[in-house]
């Protein structure tokens, strides 16, 4: 009595259709804009959803990878996007193709740098060895907290341990830490970039 009860959602997981595009790019935009990496890229300033979503449209059309959405009741509530090393390297063509889509997001030079130096530290901390790379993954912020993002780890998770490969992610955010811990992954390495603090995860080769 007087505490309100967590509801769990149940979500069905399924590989993201052309028509749910709009959908994945609005969670995914409201879920980061605000990430600490996206402010410290935008100087301190918070990042807009627009520009966050014209990001992330170049990356989901060009970057290889599968892109899965956690649907509720016929509305994208959640998306993640898998991918098999070294896929999780953008190549120079797939650059060039998503270059217009990051001209639209970015707001500056400053932000541009800011931007180039975190996707640096982030390669050069990528595993040079197969592995499975989780990035992004996010929950619309009204129902972060009720199970969705779980539902869609333990969907991952059985996919990589089918693979019986190793898995990779990174974040910037204290309390994703533990909740990555709880699905096996093990801190592998903290970097602050432009300011914001970064923690490299790596999960361990698991047979099915």
């Amino acid at each position: 009595e007087g505490s309100i009860k967590i509801m769990e959602y149940k979500v069905k997981i399924r590989e993201m259709q052309k028509t749910d595009l709009a959908q994945a790019l609005e969670v995914i935009g409201k879920a980061f804009v605000t990430q600490p990496n996206t402010i410290a890229m935008g100087g301190g300033k918070k990042p807009t959803v627009q520009g966050i979503k014209a990001a992330m449209e170049g990356r989901f059309k060009y970057m290889r990878g599968q892109v899965f959405v956690a649907d509720l009741d016929g509305k994208v509530v959640g998306a993640m996007r898998i991918v098999e090393w070294p896929g999780c390297q953008a190549t120079f063509l797939e650059t060039i193709k998503m270059m217009p889509y990051m001209l639209r997001a970015l707001n500056g030079f400053g932000q541009a740098r800011r931007g180039m130096k975190l996707l640096g530290a982030w390669k050069k901390k990528d595993p040079k060895k197969p592995h499975w790379h989780l990035d992004p993954l996010c929950v619309t912020p009204e129902l972060q907290g009720k199970g969705i993002g779980s539902q869609m780890m333990q969907f991952y998770c059985k996919i990589i341990d089918g693979k019986g490969i190793e898995a990779y992610h990174e974040t910037d955010r204290t309390e994703n830490v533990p909740f990555y811990q709880k699905f096996g992954y093990e801190v592998v390495g903290e970097e602050v970039i432009n300011g914001a603090k970064n923690w490299y995860l790596m999960r361990p080769a698991k047979n099915s």
